[in-house]
């Protein structure tokens, strides 16, 4: 009698192995979760909904800075977007990223410096982002500022790609880039690079045709729920060109003219943020005429706004 009680304990045991099995498999056309080996339970995190509104968390991160302590102040940096986003009910935190050991006045911060790696550095804003706000759900803007554009770019290049060291998945829902040399950096600023500061690893990964840059994908990677790309450039930026800031397969591209008294140089696509400027857009199809448009900070504003920009 043990006997069989014992052999009917073991079909049943094997059946209910077998049903978990096929409960549990992973459809063939589900994206794969990649394990994440600090936490688990993380990787079973209820992915949120992509929708417009400006609740999200937007991380705001700065440029290359070519001074010698390499001491950027976040606060002083983005002083005019978050004045804006803030005068306009943006409810969602507003967050500065630094990766500058001499930074000051930055929310989150790598202790880096102008030899530091952009890999390195989107390592760490990937794994502060997932730690902070993915791995809870939990989705996030970024608006980024020249060589910031890169690091985004890039963190969200390697997780994607599963590289060591970054996290399983992140939930980015909207990127802005304001003069980011996604082709690379102009001959001018390069040279001054070159004589000033003795061309550290920053500005050699700016180089255009450097393998950093070969490194990444011309059409920008989405986090595990998507991401909606939008990239800004002026004719009048001499530090990176109108065609560099915008050459990625982006959704949306956004330029400025370079007529008249309202010409919008690098630093001011990251901080105008009141008025009209001659502009054009791109979104997936040709280019609209020029006409009179938002001030960058204001069309940031709509593009991480909206889950899909207008």
């Amino acid at each position: 009698m043990q006997r069989v009680r014992r052999s009917a304990a073991v079909v049943v045991t094997a059946v209910l192995a077998l049903t978990t099995t096929l409960l549990t498999t992973t459809p063939a056309n589900a994206e794969p979760i990649r394990p994440d080996s600090a936490s688990p339970e993380s990787a079973l995190a209820a992915a949120p909904s992509r929708s417009d509104g400006s609740s999200n968390t937007l991380f705001f991160i700065h440029g290359f800075d070519p001074k010698d302590a390499s001491d950027t102040d976040c606060s002083s940096y983005w002083a005019s977007a978050k004045r804006h986003f803030q005068s306009k009910g943006w409810r969602g935190g507003l967050v500065t990223y630094g990766y500058y050991a001499g930074g000051k006045n930055c929310t989150y911060k790598y202790a880096g410096s102008r030899q530091s790696s952009l890999t390195t550095i989107s390592k760490d804003l990937a794994n502060r982002i997932y730690n902070g706000y993915s791995r809870h759900g939990r989705k996030v803007d970024v608006v980024a500022h020249s060589m910031g554009g890169l690091v985004i770019r890039s963190a969200l290049y390697h997780v994607r790609k599963g590289t060591a060291g970054f996290p399983p998945y992140l939930y980015v829902e909207d990127v802005v880039t304001l003069g980011t040399p996604h082709d690379g950096a102009s001959t001018a600023q390069l040279n001054l690079c070159k004589v000033f500061l003795g061309s550290p690893r920053q500005c050699t990964q700016m180089t255009p045709g450097s393998d950093f840059l070969k490194g990444l994908p011309e059409t920008p990677s989405n986090s595990r729920f998507g991401t909606d790309w939008t990239v800004v450039s002026s004719f009048d930026d001499t530090t990176v060109s109108e065609g560099s800031g915008v050459g990625v397969n982006a959704e949306h591209k956004i330029q400025y003219d370079d007529s008249g008294d309202k010409a919008l140089d690098h630093s001011e696509l990251k901080s105008v943020r009141t008025g009209s400027y001659r502009g054009r857009l791109k979104h997936s199809g040709s280019w609209t005429r020029w006409s009179n448009r938002e001030a960058p900070l204001e069309r940031a504003r709509f593009a991480v706004y909206f889950h899909a920009s207008r």
